[in-house]
């Protein structure tokens, strides 16, 4: 662009001079019919002193006017470089000198003007990184290079990740590279965390066979992760739920976990929570807990949920025997408890005609002995039937 306008400069002199000199060739042509030689000599003179100066003025001026746009295209970019919102430096090829910095830079890396000004593209980074920087400028060529991730260091010792794009600098003598530094250590260490999550929730879904969804509220479609078909049967080519109409739930649950299902859009509940039975590929029903959290949009209405299906079928089982076997318990302790209190009172009544009969002392002693303990085998009877009863395990003294 600067060898262009310099080119236009010369053609404009160069045009500009062939004219001066055409218009003085006519007028030197014009004078000598008329003017003798002394005063023909003379107008000659003073007419070529008269288009140097002329034309002095106008390449003064045309290079003033160059230079000023040379100022002002400085300027705009000196103004581009320092309000910049991405850290901005230039560095010295041969030697890594860092020769400018703009603000942003100052404030991403905690280094003054001052500073940045005698320091090294090295002493912005770990030291693993500084063979990677030397290779990199040994080999460069004399153009821009690609954008990569590298690790920089902060004044504070705190290493972060940035991406980098070098351009090139042609009118600095020695070689120079403009680099503009993106600070991506947010994502980088987002993707990372990420990763570690979706690492861990594979070790959780291992551990508890819980089978992870995606619901999406608009398309009404359900998206099942990794375990679903190992823990259901079905086969990784199958339809795709329709999850509203809950057509894999036993009918007798449907209902309910439509119910609980439908406050999220009326209420506007984030969380969800039902019990329910889901049907296997081979048709039979597992017991599952079925947990999700329902995402909104600005506007307050559900666009996303994430849930989490337990599978409870060997503890539902169990806790059905465990109350099988307690009602039965119970008619077992109901019939022994009147089993063992009918002849129970048939002692007691006995016991009381033998009272009223005439006794000796010894013998009336020894029933009331008896009275006592067939009172206390009856209050015993009666308090294990109660606590049987009330599902309590029986307290014998």
């Amino acid at each position: 662009m600067k060898n262009l306008s310099l080119l236009k400069i010369i053609v404009f002199y160069l045009s500009l001079g062939c004219i001066a000199l055409l218009v003085g060739h006519g007028l030197i042509n014009w004078t000598s019919i008329v003017l003798k030689y002394e005063t023909l000599l003379n107008s000659h003179i003073l007419l070529d002193l008269i288009l140097m100066v002329i034309g002095a003025l106008i390449l003064f001026f045309t290079i003033r006017f160059y230079q000023k746009n040379q100022e002002a295209t400085e300027l705009n970019y000196q103004r581009l470089f320092n309000s910049s919102p991405l850290p901005i430096y230039v560095v010295a090829k041969s030697n890594f000198k860092i020769l400018s910095v703009n603000a942003a830079m100052t404030k991403l890396y905690g280094y003054t003007l001052d500073e940045f000004s005698e320091m090294t593209t090295l002493d912005i980074r770990p030291e693993q990184e500084h063979q990677r920087i030397r290779d990199l400028m040994d080999h460069c060529r004399e153009t821009d290079l690609d954008s990569e991730v590298w690790l920089h260091r902060k004044k504070n010792g705190e290493c972060f990740y940035v991406k980098i794009t070098f351009h090139r600098v042609p009118l600095l003598k020695d070689g120079a590279y403009l680099v503009m530094v993106l600070d991506i250590d947010k994502s980088i260490k987002d993707e990372k965390k990420i990763n570690d999550l979706l690492h861990l929730y594979e070790m959780v879904n291992h551990a508890t066979n819980d089978v992870i969804w995606d619901y999406d509220f608009v398309s009404d479609q359900v998206k099942w992760m990794q375990g679903y078909n190992e823990t259901y049967g079905y086969s990784k080519d199958s339809s795709h739920d329709i999850f509203r109409a809950m057509e894999k739930i036993h009918p007798d649950d449907r209902l309910s976990v439509m119910e609980s299902f439908q406050k999220i859009l009326t209420d506007k509940q984030k969380y969800f929570f039902a019990e329910y039975r889901y049907m296997c590929a081979d048709g039979s029903f597992k017991y599952i807990r079925d947990r999700g959290y329902a995402i909104f949009d600005q506007c307050g209405e559900p666009v996303r949920m994430i849930g989490a299906m337990q599978d409870i079928d060997k503890q539902k089982k169990y806790e059905q025997q465990l109350l099988s076997q307690n009602e039965q318990l119970k008619e077992i302790a109901w019939l022994n408890s009147h089993q063992v209190r009918r002849p129970l009172s048939n002692i007691l009544a006995l016991i009381s005609l033998i009272k009223d009969s005439p006794v000796n002392q010894d013998v009336l002693e020894l029933i009331n002995f008896l009275a006592i303990s067939s009172k206390e085998l009856d209050d015993a009877v009666i308090m294990i039937n109660k606590q049987t009863m009330e599902g309590k395990a029986p307290q014998l003294s």
